[in-house]
Formats: C-alpha cells, sequence, structure tokens
C-alpha cells in the first residue's frame, strides 16, 4: 500500500509540473481573443440582398409577425452566408488594357486566340454555312448549346464547346426565329406558318397552330412562358409547362418584328415601326408604358441583365441607352448604319452588329465611350449578335454562316451551380428540370414595379362594405334541373312541376342557410367560436339524449 501511494504522489508531482509547464510556455488562457464569426464589410452584405425588407404594417396578428420575424432572420443569415463564401470563389473578370496610343480596333480576333491558352484558343472558330443563311442563333441559359436556325430551313443543335453536333435537319420550309426552351433537349422553331417544338435529337414534339406567322419568340424560363410575336401585330404567351395558352393581345401596332425581354421583371419590350417601344405584360391588354425612341423605326433593341438600362437601335443610324427606371435617355451615339442587332453581356459590355461589322462597348451607359471596346469584320452582314453566358464570347449569325469571337471580360467568371451549371450531368439535369417546374412563377405576378410584390395587402374600409354588401344582397341561383322520366303515371305535368319546386325550395333554403352564417361571422368579427372544455369519451354514444 505504502508503495502504491507513494507512486500516486510521484503521478501528482508529475501533472503539477507539467501544468506548471503548460502556464510557463503562455497556454494559460484558452479563451478566444476574436470571438463570433469573422465580420463582413456591408458592402458585400448588400451585394447579395435581393431588395428592402418588407415593411410590418398590416400584420395584426402575433403568428403573422412571428413568422415575419422569423423569415426575415432567415433572409439575413443566407445574405450573410452567400457573402462569407465569396471567398471560395476567387476569380475576377479580366478586360484588356490599352495605352493612350493604342488603338484598340486594331487588335484581331487571331492576335487574341494567339495570346491566350489553348483551351480559350479553341473557343475562336468559324462556321462557313453559304447555302442556307442568313442564320438565326440562341444560346442556352447556361452557355453550354447554341442553336442555329437558317432562313432557308436548316436548323442544328451544337454542344459548341465540344464541336459535338447533336442533331441537324431541313425542314423544307422558311425559318424565322429559334428559341431554347428551359433545358437543352427541347428547342421551338418558328417556321412559314407554324410554330414547331423539337427535341435534341430534332424529332418533332408538338405543332403550335396557335402560334402562326411568328417572327420571333423568347422564353421566360422562371414562368415557363414561350412568348412569340407574329407579322398580323399579335402578341402570344403559352405555358410550355402544361401546353396552353395563357395571354393573347393584339397590339394593333402592325408587325412586330422586334422583340426581347426584360431578366429581371420578365416584361416584354417590342419595337416598332413609328419609333415606339412598348412593354407589355400578359395580365394587362394594353401597353404598360409607350416610349418615343427614335425618329424612324426600331431595328433592335436589347436590355440589361440587372434590367436598369435598355439599348436601342434605329434606321436613323443611332444606338440610344435608356434608364428604364426613370424612363430617360441617357446616351446617343451616332453610327455609320443603323445597328441590325444589339446584346448586353453579364459584365454590361454592350455589342452592335452594324452591317458585317461587330462592335463592343465598354462602359457605354454611364459615361459616353469615345471608342469600341474591340472591332471585328465579319464576311456578311451580321442578323443575329448575342453574348454567350459565363464564357468570354459573343456569337454573331450572318449569311454565310456562324462566328465566334474572343471578348475578355464579357461572362462571368464565377457560376452559381444550383441555378445554371455549364458542366451538370444528366442527372442533375433532371432533378433541376423538376425544382424549375416546382417553384415556377404564375404569369399574374409579372408586373413592371416587382417591389409591389413583397407588400401586404390590406383591404380598404370601402372593399370591405362592397364585399359585404355583394355577400348580404346576393340573389340565389336558378336552378335548372329537369326530373327524370317515370313510368305508372308518374310523369305527369303536374307532379313534375311539384318535384322541380322541392329541389328549387332546397337550394334556397340552403342559400339563406349559408347567407345567415356569413352574417354571424361578420358579427363576431371573424373570430372563431370558443368551444366549451368538455372531455369526450368513446361511451358517449350510449348515453341518453
Amino acid at each position: 500500500m505504502k508503495r502504491l501511494n507513494n507512486k500516486g504522489a510521484e503521478n501528482a508531482k508529475k501533472s503539477r509540473s507539467g501544468k506548471d509547464d503548460f502556464r510557463r510556455r503562455g497556454f494559460r488562457s484558452r479563451v478566444d481573443k476574436f470571438p463570433g464569426d469573422a465580420p463582413i464589410p456591408k458592402e458585400r452584405i448588400k451585394k447579395y440582398e435581393r431588395g428592402e425588407e418588407m415593411s410590418e404594417k398590416g400584420l395584426v396578428t402575433k403568428d403573422a409577425t412571428h413568422d415575419y420575424s422569423t423569415k426575415q432572420k432567415k433572409y439575413n443569415k443566407a445574405f450573410k452566408q452567400a457573402a462569407r463564401t465569396e471567398i471560395l470563389l476567387p476569380e475576377e473578370e479580366g478586360f484588356l488594357q490599352f495605352d493612350d496610343d493604342e488603338d484598340a480596333t486594331k487588335i484581331s480576333q487571331r492576335d487574341i486566340a494567339d495570346a491566350v491558352d489553348i483551351t480559350s484558343a479553341q473557343k475562336y472558330f468559324e462556321l462557313k454555312l453559304p447555302q442556307f443563311g442568313p442564320y438565326h442563333m440562341n444560346f442556352t441559359r447556361n452557355g453550354r448549346h447554341l442553336l442555329l436556325g437558317g432562313k432557308k430551313g436548316h436548323a442544328a443543335a451544337i454542344d459548341w464547346q465540344t464541336k459535338k453536333l447533336m442533331c441537324e435537319m431541313n425542314v423544307m420550309e422558311t425559318i424565322h426565329a429559334v428559341q431554347w426552351l428551359h433545358i437543352e433537349t427541347m428547342f421551338a422553331v418558328a417556321q412559314k406558318q407554324w410554330t414547331y417544338i423539337y427535341d435534341n435529337q430534332g424529332i418533332e414534339l408538338h405543332c403550335l397552330k396557335s402560334l402562326d406567322c411568328v417572327l420571333q419568340l423568347e422564353f421566360l424560363p422562371y414562368h415557363f412562358l414561350l412568348v412569340s410575336s407574329n407579322s398580323k401585330g399579335y402578341l402570344s404567351y403559352l405555358d410550355v409547362s402544361i401546353g396552353q395558352k395563357v395571354a393573347g393581345i393584339s397590339t394593333g401596332l402592325g408587325r412586330l418584328g422586334v422583340m426581347c425581354q426584360n431578366p429581371s421583371n420578365a416584361i416584354v419590350h417590342l419595337g416598332h415601326s413609328a419609333g415606339v417601344v412598348s412593354l407589355w405584360s400578359p395580365n394587362v391588354k394594353e401597353p404598360l408604358v409607350k416610349m418615343l425612341c427614335h425618329s424612324g423605326a426600331v431595328r433592335s433593341l436589347t436590355v440589361d441583365k440587372k434590367g436598369n438600362y435598355m439599348a436601342t437601335s434605329g434606321v436613323d443610324r443611332t444606338i440610344k441607352i435608356w434608364d428604364l427606371r426613370m424612363l430617360k435617355m441617357l446616351q446617343s451615339y451616332k453610327v455609320h448604319a443603323g445597328a441590325s442587332s444589339l446584346s448586353f453581356s453579364q459584365t454590361g459590355l454592350l455589342g452592335a452588329g452594324i452591317g458585317s461589322v461587330v462592335q463592343v462597348f465598354r462602359d457605354c451607359c454611364t459615361r459616353t465611350a469615345t471608342s469600341p471596346y474591340m472591332q471585328h469584320q465579319l464576311a456578311s452582314t451580321v442578323q443575329d449578335l448575342q453574348f454567350c453566358p459565363y464564357e468570354d464570347v459573343i456569337g454573331a449569325s450572318h449569311g454565310q454562316g456562324y462566328s465566334s469571337l474572343l471578348i475578355p471580360g464579357a461572362g462571368v467568371a464565377n457560376f452559381d451551380a444550383l441555378e445554371e451549371n455549364p458542366y451538370q450531368t444528366k442527372k442533375q439535369r433532371r432533378h433541376a428540370e423538376v425544382n424549375m417546374l416546382l417553384e415556377k412563377i404564375q404569369p399574374d405576378l409579372i408586373t413592371l414595379d416587382t417591389s409591389k410584390l413583397g407588400e401586404v395587402d390590406v383591404k380598404t374600409l370601402q372593399e370591405k362594405l362592397d364585399e359585404r354588401n355583394k355577400l348580404l344582397y346576393l340573389k340565389p341561383k336558378k336552378v335548372d334541373f329537369e326530373p327524370r322520366y317515370k313510368k305508372k303515371g308518374k310523369s305527369k305535368a303536374g307532379r313534375v312541376e311539384n318535384r322541380k319546386r322541392g329541389v328549387q325550395f332546397e337550394k334556397k333554403k340552403e342559400h339563406i342557410k349559408q347567407v345567415m352564417k356569413e352574417k354571424q361571422k361578420m358579427k363576431s368579427g371573424g373570430k372563431r367560436e370558443q368551444r366549451p372544455n368538455v372531455t369526450t369519451s368513446a361511451l358517449d354514444r350510449f348515453k341518453k339524449k
């Protein structure tokens, strides 16, 4: 026992000496000098915020205020987490830098392709298709696939990064417009008479006879709406998820050959021959806004990703920049010919197809640009122009085929894989399609002022009185009841009439009961009746009533 006690004492001395050494080395206090999470700059959080907070006006009950506060906490947490994860996205957009005495327009595409890496150099190429042009074009939302449609009937879908041809066909009719749908397995083609939907193997899925003589196509991805404008001045909205026409508007403004969408609020912009640009929603039969933009016909228009600026070009050989928040012109540029196609990139670059020349302008909205950022000469007149999402590439379709041009700084360097993933697999695509259908936005929510959607709908006193009067003085519906024919003299005129009156009396009685219930609810202020706390048992049904 003594030996054990001595050993225990020795161990205790060692442990004490170890603790003393631990304290001497500076590890006495394990308190964090910087408690909590690392601070985040407010500017970075504002970058990920989605508008202003909703006001608490109109929230009467405690449950509503509690739900509002919990939702707002979740939103604020999501904003902070998104801002905190920005450190994992180190990529940045890179632009070409020029000296004061250097002319940017003299730098050719071949010079850029020789200076960049092999992967980026392969994105500069040209497809020579002189037989079936001029061509229309469209990129998918993730920028991976390209759709081409020739005026003389040639249509092709391509994975343009790997140069893999998905399908190719000749529809044996003229093609006026092509448009990808929500995924890369379906696309729409506006042909001579009707609009057709094909899959990525070139198999015809649907013939949309309700969309006839179409000149332009647009697809609203969050609403699953295919928008078309035709030569008769008719604007149509078709829900591709259910295959039904949501709205059809006769604009009365003539041929609709110029159309684009506002990506921020899904408003459709139309350009007309009188120099007017009109803004449309499927919920209103009249234009929301009409702007006189040019002295002549409008040739092309486009809206940037945030929905703040709109660029228009007309036959008066001008390109004008408009602020859609104030509906005011910011810049006006004189060019040597009317731009046949305009396109905004994700970083704010403006591409213009002027004759057979593609010009790209930088910072042309907030300040006056004195010269183009880049310029390239094509083989023939530009038909369509579009920047590829998440790539420093602009696609230009023309009379001799298609050209892919390198524009440094055009695409966003980082992408959200849950929103638009250029490298998604088949399984991810299927999951994304299901999520898009579940999160589909109804067409009723398409409005010019999106801030109205976050407000609480508080009914005025007059609206409440009108609803009450409608309910109290509502007449019972007429009952069209035809009794069944019975044999053995039971279907005489008198008996049939009595049966009709009996059914009408019962319906009227039900209507009166319903009105009386609503009156009692109004008197009680819409409160639920409090039932007395009475304990019940399964044996209560045997008690005498």
